[in-house]
């Protein structure tokens, strides 16, 4: 039986560093992945904060008032709070529509209805205007340079070719002034017309955001009002299902 050659010193070094290289890149492969993996995690769990904020005081919320203290007084309490939190959401979400808007708030519309109040003591002013406004425009057309003839006839011929060479440069000058003005006017157009459309699509978006963001509020403000409701009504219950 024929005995395998032994490796030189220079082969063995080649391997190590061989596995060595593979190790360190696998090393690096799998502290990427890992990295990538905890980013598209946390982004997945942020689209999702308002819902994991929701059920977190729920849970706290149960646990303080059924596990910890295990009293009555405290399952209300706990209830009472989160009907409260179901409120102020509501009230949160009222309060951005209302600002995004523009209405004026409640204190602001009762004392403006405050300030309207008829009192017999108060002095009423009234202000009565009136005007005319008349304006005539007038415009002007003045042909510069326009030739007076003499009396015979050349003369008055060559008056006239000048006068036609006056007139029909006039008239290039109006066409190319008037082409000018249409070539305003339609860039104007154009410029209102994008930027109309873009304050639309802000506005849209606007709106889509505000709705968006107010629905989910709105639900964890029904989801607080519902557990804090029943955690109010029924605490003796709650503390017999646990003990």
């Amino acid at each position: 039986m024929r005995s395998r050659p032994a490796a030189s010193p220079a082969t063995e070094m080649s391997w190590i560093r061989h596995l060595v290289q593979v190790r360190y890149h696998m090393h690096s492969f799998d502290s990427h992945f890992a990295l990538r993996w905890i980013q598209r995690t946390s982004a997945w769990i942020w689209q999702a904060r308002l819902a994991f904020f929701t059920a977190l005081i729920v849970a706290l919320a149960l646990f303080v008032s059924l596990l910890y203290w295990q009293t009555e007084p405290s399952v209300r309490l706990s209830g009472l709070l989160l009907q409260l939190l179901g409120i102020t959401s509501a009230a949160i979400g009222i309060r951005d529509t209302r600002r995004m808007f523009g209405k004026p708030s409640f204190l602001a519309q009762v004392r403006t209805w405050l300030n309207v109040m008829p009192i017999p003591w108060r002095r009423t002013t009234s202000v009565s205007t009136s005007g005319s406004d008349t304006s005539s425009v007038s415009d002007e057309f003045t042909v510069q340079g326009w030739h007076n003839p003499d009396n015979n006839f050349d003369s008055r011929l060559s008056a006239a070719e000048r006068n036609l060479q006056l007139l029909h440069e006039l008239i290039n000058n109006v066409k190319s002034d008037f082409d000018a003005h249409v070539r305003d006017l339609s860039q104007r157009i154009r410029n209102e017309s994008e930027t109309r459309k873009e304050n639309d699509r802000q506005l849209h978006l606007r709106i889509e955001s505000a709705s968006t963001d107010g629905l989910h509020l709105a639900a964890a403000g029904v989801v607080w009002l519902a557990c804090g409701i029943v955690m109010s009504t029924a605490p003796n219950e709650l503390l017999n299902l646990i003990r």
